[in-house]
């Protein structure tokens, strides 16, 4: 990330679980669900670089 990066809206789907679950450890840890999607964002991008798959997030 970098200063020029701006944040915009995102709709997703997801399981009532999968957002129960989301709930739970937003609020242990005392953060934004929104948080919590960004930091897996960066992980789910890493985790593609690194196996130098050809499809534009080098």
């Amino acid at each position: 990330m970098n200063a020029d990066d701006k944040k915009v809206p995102v709709t997703t789907h997801l399981y009532q679980r999968q957002i129960d679950q989301l709930n739970r450890v937003a609020s242990e840890l005392k953060v934004t669900k929104a948080v919590l999607f960004r930091e897996a964002i960066e992980q789910l991008l890493k985790k593609y670089e690194e196996k130098q798959l050809n499809i534009g997030i080098k």
